[in-house]
């Protein structure tokens, strides 16, 4: 198999703006790229973590390109520092496509914990595009084909856990996340508002791309997160996906959810990519 790969290539000014490219051979035509953002509750983690995951074998197998993305940190940059970086990151990968042999109407977005919301964030939010940027990043689709999410938060919001969990848990990180002084503002009505901007379920549209969610704790018939789990069973929890399942289904859109009791089928994700892809090759790479 043929593969070129750069290295910690800068896509923007800050230090953690960073990405690794393994592009694979699509022979004549352009390949598809998946963009992938790592986990570390938005406190550490690297780009690197693709590289254990058989995601990218599987992916690069198929002829789909990967791009693995740093992005800043929480402890220097805040909320929305963290989404911002994957939105850029997106539109640097389909500035390079002329140059990588990359297809941009074929993009999709994915990642792990932290680095899954950061990718489900810009993969709702859909176009973030700034056509009249001096920027010319900044004028490209931010838009992407369909979304893979690993142990994916779908909300920053503790409201969320209302009705499925009664645990003593709150978010780790979470006043962090929010740049403010303690977990005892996070009600306060300007951070409820920031709570509600940072949440990729509440940007859920008709215009949403397919999802594919695998979760690695079980959903079990009552729907609930188990009082006494562990917090990083609470932040990790199937539920968190069955609960965008339900917006998904109310619009028809395509969506996966695997967990340890219903796993992942061996090769359903570059399926699932595939099948997107050949579904959604429009201009923006938005579903229709």
């Amino acid at each position: 198999m043929k593969l070129r790969e750069y290295k910690d290539i800068a896509y923007g000014p800050h230090e953690r703006n960073r990405l690794d490219a393994y592009l694979a051979d699509a022979g004549k035509e352009p390949s598809p790229v998946l963009v992938f953002f790592h986990g570390g509750g938005y406190v550490g983690g690297d780009k690197s973590a693709i590289l254990g995951m058989t995601l990218l074998q599987e992916c690069l197998e198929a002829g789909i390109s990967v791009v693995s993305c740093n992005y800043r940190f929480i402890t220097k940059a805040p909320f929305p520092a963290p989404m911002e970086d994957g939105t850029r990151a997106l539109q640097f990968v389909r500035s390079m496509a002329a140059e990588w042999g990359l297809d941009p109407k074929r993009v999709a977005s994915s990642g792990s914990s932290a680095g899954g919301h950061i990718a489900l964030w810009n993969a709702l939010k859909g176009n973030l595009a700034k056509p009249v940027s001096p920027d010319p990043v900044e004028r490209y689709s931010s838009a992407v084909s369909a979304f893979v999410g690993f142990g994916t938060q779908v909300s920053k919001d503790q409201r969320f856990y209302t009705g499925m969990y009664e645990g003593p848990h709150i978010q780790p990180n979470i006043a962090l996340f929010y740049g403010i002084p303690s977990e005892d503002e996070l009600y306060k009505p300007e951070n409820l508002k920031l709570a509600e901007e940072a949440s990729a379920i509440n940007f859920m549209s008709a215009t949403a791309p397919p999802a594919f969610m695998v979760y690695y704790y079980r959903l079990d018939d009552s729907k609930c997160i188990p009082k006494d789990a562990p917090v990083g069973e609470v932040i990790h929890h199937p539920m968190h996906g069955y609960v965008l399942q339900q917006k998904y289904l109310e619009f028809g859109i395509p969506y996966i959810l695997r967990h340890s009791g219903d796993p992942v089928r061996p090769g359903e994700i570059v399926q699932f990519l595939r099948e997107s892809f050949s579904m959604n090759e429009t201009e923006n790479g938005r579903f229709p």
